[in-house]
């Protein structure tokens, strides 16, 4: 009992250890600040290099949100044109109905986000 060797329960940690990251296409890995640190490189070369790596980045988090925009539109236009076959009325009915609906999808979002965003984020992963 006297000869055993104790070690701590919980080690330190150091914050020169490298914490180990992901091999995603989407994490950058410090990538944009090894491009701006790198002296040796012209500003306006660093500068857009870096653009290149946050653009590809941003590209796959707005993506999603610019299809989903571009199908609204397309339901929105088509749902209207349709209706304008039918008359007068129909057409300013389904207009109205489109932005009312969209009206409502849309405060419906911000609401939610407001009232509680910690939900939010952890059931949309934003």
């Amino acid at each position: 009992m006297g000869s055993m060797e104790t070690e701590p329960l919980v080690s330190a940690f150091s914050a020169v250890e490298e914490i180990p990251r992901s091999n995603s296409k989407h994490a950058s890995d410090g990538e944009v600040e090894k491009i701006l640190s790198d002296d040796t490189v012209p500003f306006l070369h660093r500068m857009g290099s870096a653009a290149l790596v946050e653009l590809r980045l941003l590209f796959f988090l707005a993506a999603p949100a610019v299809v989903v925009y571009l199908i609204n539109y397309v339901m929105s236009m088509s749902t209207q044109i349709f209706s304008g076959h039918l008359g007068n009325l129909e057409l300013a009915a389904a207009s109205l109905g489109n932005t009312g609906i969209q009206i409502f999808a849309y405060g419906l979002m911000v609401s939610t986000l407001i009232s509680d965003p910690i939900l939010f984020h952890l059931n949309y992963h934003v």
